[in-house]
């Protein structure tokens, strides 16, 4: 019996309820630009927060992990009004070991930040993309993949 088939549609059954349940995260997203007022040539930063429901846990973007949890992931659509300098950055984000994986992770509980350094080189445009990241319940360990699509205005 060939189960390369059952294989294939028991992944691609499990990436879809992943999708489907993208938005049973319960997570509050909000970003914003600082300082506020914006002009060309200026450096500021989007900086991008969630508020997590109570006994769930979002993974960082601030690890590195082959297998086991998800690193959160910022996707910034092209755009000609920015310059991104460096990488995203978490602030003060947890660390742990995974007892299954035997790898290191950081995570948020109930608040998350994170912050992207950015250089103006045109205002009155917004920069979009999307968050690509992973939440997990504490108590029963149920994971679930979500895309936060974002668009922040510069003013």
């Amino acid at each position: 019996m060939n189960l390369r088939p059952l294989l294939l549609a028991g992944t691609l059954a499990l990436a879809a309820l992943s999708s489907a349940w993208a938005d049973e995260t319960g997570l509050q997203w909000q970003w914003r630009v600082e300082p506020s007022k914006v002009n060309a040539g200026d450096e500021v930063e989007i900086v991008f927060s969630a508020a997590i429901p109570e006994g769930q846990i979002l993974y960082s973007s601030d690890f590195a992990a082959e297998l086991g949890p998800r690193p959160a992931k910022f996707v910034f659509e092209a755009n000609d009004s920015v310059e991104l300098q460096g990488p995203v950055t978490a602030v003060q984000s947890q660390r742990r070991k995974d007892k299954v994986f035997g790898t290191e992770y950081t995570y948020f509980a109930s608040r998350a930040e994170f912050r992207q350094k950015v250089r103006v080189l045109k205002t009155g445009t917004n920069v979009t993309g999307r968050i690509d990241g992973q939440t997990c319940q504490e108590k029963d360990g149920v994971c679930l993949l979500f895309k936060e699509p974002f668009s922040v205005r510069l003013n």
